[in-house]
């Protein structure tokens, strides 16, 4: 014989009436149990002491449970593969043959709050809780179906403090009652809630994304941010549907970086101005910026005043950009210029050139498409001046690329008033990146000792983004597919290895080490800079 003991409480709350003020009459309470556990192996024995009611029955035999067992096992890989009409039709028969088997009456439960039967599922819930009132997680799986199906945020309430008091540091069930507390209109009794969640396990997500998204229906966008950073950086997928979580967390802080950038704009402005001031002076030669509708593919670019015999320093920004985003431009192009000054002070600035040895050896690696091209019937000139602008492009990517995160680096750091056009700007240029990498016409006219330069430097760049951002973005995963990866994630790391170490003029020897990995290092040549 198994025998339970239930609550004699329990048994009205499963009822959902009123618990009585004294004890109930014992046919009353005789014809509760029953008419509750009907599905248990029948006769029952009811025994009722001063509160609680014990119930025997007998033991399903071996077989049964042995056949029941197997027969779970089926309906589990039914319900994984989306089949929930029939993880239901083979769960039933497991129950019947078992039906004190927990896990089956559970996963029945999930199979039908998937397939949307939201009466059953709860059904099911209840049966487990008079089987165990003091499974807590099945408490909170009623809460949430009560919460977010059946719109009783009263009784979903109920039920997760009772799963709290089983269980009081329950990451999920104190996820649970932050949402609760905050779809009822109490922010900062969900807030305190939520930041328990976190504190009991700062490795589920839930908690942080609802402690952002109660923030936020209070115009609290700051701290928002905040919570979302630390959900990338603490935070790891629990299961499958973690990436729809972090899919949105992520959605939502850039929501919040665009709006932060509206609210901060005018001190990112102060800030660049600051940083202009301070450039003429160390450089000695005045900046000017111009706003221009570009042809290529840049966000902005700068002409020094030494590289081209002129009395100022120009910053030239693409005009298309949101308006938002340019004190991030020009901050770039002005770090682009300490970089410069800081390695002319040291005698150590030079200037990557295209030479016609240089030349020579990328044509020469590109034999096989220029073959390729002139039996397709292009024409000499076309060609070259592929070729050419190829060759161009891979140089001036090569030199940008471990610069440019020496920069990013430097501004998230010193100017904390632009991070959030930071962010924003840099999200733009590698969706660009990306869309221009899987342009099928583009693919086709780039050679493809050029193509894989550039999708390992993309890739790598991809990863410094996230890794800057602690995981805020996930650019890198476009590029995890592309056999360049393995490149990417060696550019990567060597740049993390130099990073803490370079001084003034050292991001060239950076650019030396990223050519040597890619093959790249015959293709170009450094000009010294003559100095003043």
């Amino acid at each position: 014989m198994q025998s339970i003991t239930v609550a004699i409480n329990d048994l009205f709350e499963f009822e959902g009436q009123a618990i009585p003020a004294s004890k109930p009459e014992l046919a009353l309470l005789e014809g509760m149990v029953r008419r509750q556990f009907s599905f248990l192996p029948q006769p029952l024995d009811i025994q009722v002491g001063a509160d609680a009611v014990t119930i025997s029955f007998a033991e399903e035999s071996p077989a049964a449970q042995q056949e029941a067992v197997r027969l779970a096992g089926r309906a589990g890989k039914r319900a994984s593969q989306g089949e929930n009409p029939k993880a239901i039709g083979i769960l039933k028969r497991v129950l019947e043959l078992y039906p004190t088997l927990h896990p089956a009456r559970r996963d029945l439960a999930m199979a039908y709050a998937a397939s949307g039967d939201f009466d059953n599922a709860k059904n099911q819930l209840i049966e487990i809780l008079r089987l165990n009132a003091k499974d807590h997680w099945s408490w909170v799986t009623l809460a949430n179906l009560y919460a977010k199906n059946f719109d009783d945020l009263d009784t979903a309430e109920k039920f997760l403090r009772r799963a709290l008091a089983l269980s009081p540091d329950d990451p999920w069930a104190l996820n649970s009652l932050g949402a609760v507390l905050s779809e009822r209109g109490l922010p900062a009794d969900a807030a305190r809630i939520f930041q328990r969640a976190i504190s009991a396990n700062p490795e589920v997500a839930n908690p942080y994304y609802g402690l952002a998204l109660t923030y936020c229906k209070t115009d609290q966008l700051q701290p928002a941010v905040e919570t979302l950073s630390n959900l990338f950086a603490h935070a790891k997928p629990q299961d499958s549907r973690s990436t729809q979580l972090f899919a949105s967390a992520r959605a939502l802080f850039v929501d919040l970086q665009t709006s932060l950038a509206e609210q901060h704009h005018a001190a990112a402005l102060q800030s660049v101005e600051e940083m202009r001031a301070q450039m003429e002076q160390q450089s000695g030669y005045p900046v000017r910026v111009s706003y221009e509708d570009f042809q290529e593919e840049v966000g902005a670019s700068i002409q020094m005043a030494w590289k081209h015999n002129k009395d100022h320093h120009l910053i030239r920004c693409r005009k298309s950009w949101p308006e938002r985003l340019m004190p991030h431009l020009v901050a770039h192009e002005l770090d682009h210029l300490r970089l410069e000054s800081n390695a002319r002070r040291s005698s150590k600035n030079r200037f990557l050139v295209s030479s016609a040895r240089g030349r020579e050896v990328a044509i020469r690696s590109m034999e096989d498409e220029i073959l390729r091209w002139q039996k397709r019937g292009r024409s000499e000139s076309s060609i070259t001046e592929v070729v050419l602008a190829s060759i161009q492009r891979a140089c001036t990517h090569l030199l940008n690329c471990p610069i440019d995160m020496v920069i990013e680096t430097a501004l998230r750091a010193s100017m904390p008033s632009l991070s959030h056009a930071q962010f924003l700007s840099v999200r733009l240029f590698a969706l660009e990146a990306w869309q221009s990498d899987t342009s099928a016409e583009g693919r086709e006219l780039l050679p493809r000792s050029i193509l894989r330069s550039t999708l390992a430097l993309n890739g790598a760049y991809a990863l410094f983004l996230d890794d800057l951002f602690r995981g805020a973005t996930a650019y890198a995963a476009n590029y995890r597919k592309e056999e360049t990866f393995t490149t990417s994630d060696k550019l990567f790391r060597h740049w993390q290895s130099r990073f803490p170490q370079l001084g003034p003029g050292d991001e060239y020897g950076l650019v030396d080490d990223f050519a040597s990995m890619l093959g790249l290092k015959d293709w170009y040549d450094w000009k010294p800079d003559p100095g003043p």
